[in-house]
């Protein structure tokens, strides 16, 4: 059982390690996440207004 832990520990460490993703792909990453949160809130509060007229 320690030893099966022990080897997915070293998976999990060694996938992380793949996924590192540059500072400049993240930073772009997170600019397109909000852009998409804002347009949600954008659209909601629309839908809201329509609603409401």
């Amino acid at each position: 059982m320690e030893k099966v832990q022990h080897l997915t520990r070293n998976a999990m460490r060694r996938a992380s390690q793949a996924m590192e993703v540059p500072p400049q792909a993240r930073r772009n990453l997170q600019e397109l996440f909000v852009n998409f949160c804002l347009i949600l809130i954008c659209l909601l509060l629309m839908y809201i207004i329509v609603l409401l007229v």
